[in-house]
């Protein structure tokens, strides 16, 4: 039987963990930002629950590599970092899936403001930067890490749009400013769920490359 410290046995481990752990935040955030949309109280409170395993899954993972990183022979070790910096990304991503969803049961089942267009533009292309982010990092494909880096700007710029139009609203609606202000949290999380997948990428470039590199510089 083959050992468990080969290199080849190593990576598959390492990828399937933080694969898992990718898979459990991208669907944490689709779930929420359902539940946003729909109002749906069970989904939201199943997102918040299921935090707990992302953060399981990370700690179980980060001890796993750290033990092989400080072990004697220790094989494929920047894979090993790489994967240990990835992980608190992946998680913080989790956690700010999981402020979403509370919003979601703040605004209650018959929220009055609806979720505004700019708020589900915002989700919709944050939750592909973290698909892809993930694709990026199974296929360790530097190219596409780099382009995902140069959307961030567009993320800034559907944040400030959504702050400007939930500010308008509290102004014309002061009966509004609770639920406003609920949704500019929603924005917040998403604006951190984006920088943390360009973190991922830069992570993924560092995985192939071997030389860390600064992507996540704003132009905006």
């Amino acid at each position: 039987m083959a050992s468990l410290r080969s290199p080849t046995n190593i990576l598959e481990v390492t990828d399937s963990g933080l694969l898992r752990l990718g898979d459990l935040v991208a669907q944490a955030l689709e779930g929420a930002l359902r539940a946003l949309a729909r109002s749906d109280l069970a989904l939201a409170d199943r997102v918040v629950r299921d935090d707990l395993e992302v953060n399981r899954l990370r700690y179980q993972l980060e001890e796993e590599l750290v033990g092989r990183l400080s072990a004697p022979g220790g094989e494929e070790p920047r894979s090993l970092v790489g994967a240990l910096y990835v992980l608190p990304e992946l998680e913080r991503m989790g956690d700010h899936a999981e402020g979403i969803a509370k919003v979601a049961l703040m605004l209650g089942p018959h929220p009055t403001l609806k979720v505004p267009g700019v708020i589900t533009e915002m989700g919709d292309r944050t939750l592909s930067m973290v698909n892809r982010a993930l694709t990026a990092l199974n296929k360790r494909d530097a190219s596409l890490a780099r382009a995902l880096c140069r959307e961030d700007d567009d993320i800034d710029a559907l944040y400030d749009r959504a702050y400007q139009e939930l500010i308008s609203t509290m102004v014309g609606d002061p009966r509004h400013i609770a639920e406003a202000t609920y949704m500019l949290w929603v924005t917040h999380n998403l604006e951190r769920i984006a920088d943390r997948a360009t973190n991922v990428c830069e992570r993924v470039v560092y995985l192939v490359t071997g030389h860390v590199e600064e992507l996540n510089v704003s132009k905006y």
